[in-house]
């Protein structure tokens, strides 16, 4: 058994993109972007790669992702009888899956390479967008950890009233994003021209049913979300935002299925729960 970062990975248009240049599938390029095998210095001088790219069952892509560094190996010359150190170069990396389906991405949490969700989201986009299908399309791909909703939701539920609710959109990519007011308005966003739009509503209680509906489709998208609420009747209101804990899913691989598979499985597993549909 082991842990997985789930991360949402889309597509965004560049503000000031060349407006010649034919959009591609943003799906595609992402794929294109794995396949490719990126390389990307991610800050500090650290180099890190993706490789070991797989296609598996319906288009999914396997990958492994890590950094070399260079180190001194203690070593013993058999001839001399001297010890000395000689440099060596170590490659610690992670394994994950991304799932043009739910465009997500599920990452194995590894101790010293990708034990934070933001890190690991971080390195990921920046290696992603080292590759060139990205910026010929007038993309940026953006790599970001889903929010795990449940204690948003429950401080809304729980509330004795919510007097102001507010999320952000970004422009279109996620296929399945709510169309009663994230799909036009991420429209919208695309069409001004702008990198994201800010949507609030006010009123003395607010309908606590599909806020909840709102913030689990705003939380699958890795966008941020906030609410004033009263907890108590009289009493004063109290600003909840969507940033806890990232999503982390537990694999438990099962005999019949590879790494890559229980990965997988996980991955839509984890991303159903927070949108609230059947796997």
């Amino acid at each position: 058994m082991f842990n997985i970062h789930i991360l949402r990975v889309k597509c965004e248009g560049l503000p000031q993109g060349d407006f010649l240049r034919e959009a591609s599938n943003p799906v595609d390029v992402i794929i294109k972007s794995f396949q490719s095998k990126p390389t990307a210095d991610v800050g500090r001088g650290s180099e890190w790669h993706i490789g070991n790219v797989e296609v598996l069952n319906e288009g999914v892509i396997g990958f492994a992702m890590g950094r070399t560094q260079a180190v001194k190996s203690p070593q013993f010359d058999e001839i001399t009888h001297d010890f000395l150190e000689e440099e060596a170069m170590r490659a610690p990396f992670t394994i994950g899956v991304f799932d043009p389906k739910t465009q997500t991405c599920g990452i194995m949490r590894k101790n010293g390479v990708s034990q934070s969700s933001s890190e690991i989201a971080r390195k990921l986009e920046k290696l992603l967008n080292s590759a060139p299908f990205a910026k010929e399309s007038n993309y940026i791909i953006v790599a970001e950890p889903i929010p795990d909703p449940v204690n948003f939701i429950q401080a809304i539920i729980s509330a004795q009233a919510v007097t102001r609710f507010s999320f952000t959109v970004s422009p279109p990519n996620p296929h399945d994003v709510d169309r009663l007011i994230q799909g036009p308005a991420k429209e919208f966003t695309k069409e001004a021209g702008g990198e994201q739009t800010k949507i609030e509503v006010e009123g003395p209680d607010l309908n606590r049913e599909l806020l909840q509906d709102v913030t689990k489709a705003v939380a699958a998208d890795g966008q941020k979300a906030a609410a004033d609420i009263k907890p108590t009747e009289g009493g004063p209101s109290r600003r909840v935002h969507l940033s806890g804990n990232p999503v982390v899913e537990r694999v438990t691989s099962e005999p019949s299925q590879s790494i890559f598979e229980s990965m997988v499985a996980a991955t839509r597993r984890a991303y159903a729960r927070v949108r609230g549909t059947a796997v």
